[in-house]
Order: C-alpha cells, then structure tokens, then sequence
C-alpha cells in the first residue's frame, strides 16, 4: 500500500495528521474500497505508533470510510448506493436553501473568488490528462457559496456525512463523464447568483446534483469491486 503523503500543519497532533492522510488516500481512490487496512504498513509508512493509527480508524469508520471486523481487521468500506443516495437527498434540499441566501446576498470578493475557481477549472480541463483535480476545485467553488452566507460549518458537516456520495463524485471525474455539462453549469450559477434569479435556483440544484446519476451504470460496470451490490 503506497501513500500519497501531504504535509503536516502547523500544531497538527499526529492522529489528526493520520486521519488527513488516510481519508485523503480513501477518498481519491489510491487505498481502493475493499482494501484491508495494515496498521504494521501504516507505522512504517508514517514512523508513528499504534495508537493514533487506531485512533484514526475509529475515526473513518464513524464517517462509514472503513468496517472494522474484530479478528479480521479493518477494511476500506465499498461504496454503499443507499449511502450515496441519502447524501444526494440530503445536498438536495440543503444546497437549494444555501443557492437562495447567495442570490439575496453575495459580496463582490465572493463573486470573484467564484470566478478564479471556475476559470483554474475550464484551465485544468484543458491541459491536464489528469481530472482528479477538478474534484477538489468542484468542493472548493461549493465550499465558497456556503462560506459567504455563512454556513461554512453546514459544508463542514454535510462534508463528514458523504464520503460514499463522493467517492462516486470522484470517480465521475476521473473518467470524465461529467465534464462539460459541470463546468457549464458552475457558469450558470455564478449567473444566477449574480443576476438574482430566485426562480432558476431549484431546477439549477436539481440538474446540478443528479449529473453524476446518469453515469452509475457506467461506474458500477468499469469498477465492479468499488461497489456494494
């Protein structure tokens, strides 16, 4: 099992440290879904002890990353579709009300950063063979919107509560099943947001959320063992 490492911030304790680096490795994919978790890799991986390892596992298994069997070990959980469609129905009604407070009040400097991301999107679309990092820019232009109305710790939250919702996410991304029709449709919510249209933001989330839905069949039958069927 090979980690992607990131650096640690400043004041980090080391189970906090392990847990970013496992969910970062979960959630892109490079510790597969179904993969049994070595804690003698992880120790040896990190130089660090055993109990902030298992710390960091009881950790992911609250936010359903990992299934901890007793006398079998701990496993990266596969991606669960009621898991998934609970986080779809729960961004749905949320991502509706947090689209409404933007179009009411939204400040010129969030408008910009909203921009800045869009545009390092449609850059990356164009020039990297690898789309994994619209992933995280797509979280990033979302996180933007709840910050400026202030529900940033909302994002926060509903961010713990859907790690199966995506994983999907990601994978769409990676295979670049979604691409155009996301970053048309982050253009038309800045739009939105700047041009105050109440009316389109309901059919705007509803469009927006469920473009990775189309594509499931297709996930599922190129990655049969990411999936719980």
């Amino acid at each position: 099992m090979e980690l992607i490492k990131i650096n640690r911030q400043f004041g980090e304790n080391t189970k906090h440290y392990i847990y970013r680096i496992l969910k970062m490795n979960i959630m892109t994919l490079n510790i597969k879904p179904g993969t049994i978790i070595s804690e003698a890799d992880i120790r040896e991986a990190l130089n660090v002890s055993r109990t902030p390892i298992r710390e960091s596992i009881v950790r992911l298994s609250e936010e359903l990353l990992m299934n901890v069997y007793p006398q079998k070990g701990s496993f990266v959980s596969l991606i669960d579709l009621k898991i998934v469609e609970e986080a779809y129905f729960m961004r749905k009604i949320l991502e509706k009300e947090i689209l409404k407070l933007a179009v009411k009040n939204f400040s010129e400097e969030g408008i910009k950063e909203l921009e800045k991301n869009l545009k390092f999107q449609n850059i990356i679309s164009q020039v990297e063979e690898d789309h994994s990092e619209l992933f995280f820019l797509d979280n990033e232009f979302h996180r933007i919107i709840y910050k400026e109305v202030q529900k940033e710790k909302v994002w926060n939250s509903i961010q713990s509560l859907s790690t199966h919702y995506d994983r999907v996410r990601f994978l769409d991304a990676v295979e670049k099943t979604n691409l155009v029709p996301t970053l048309e449709q982050h253009r038309e919510i800045i739009d939105i947001i700047k041009n105050k249209e109440l009316e389109k933001v309901e059919p705007m989330v509803d469009l927006h959320l469920s473009n990775f839905k189309n594509k499931i069949d297709y996930l599922i039958k190129k990655h049969p063992d990411y999936f719980k069927l």
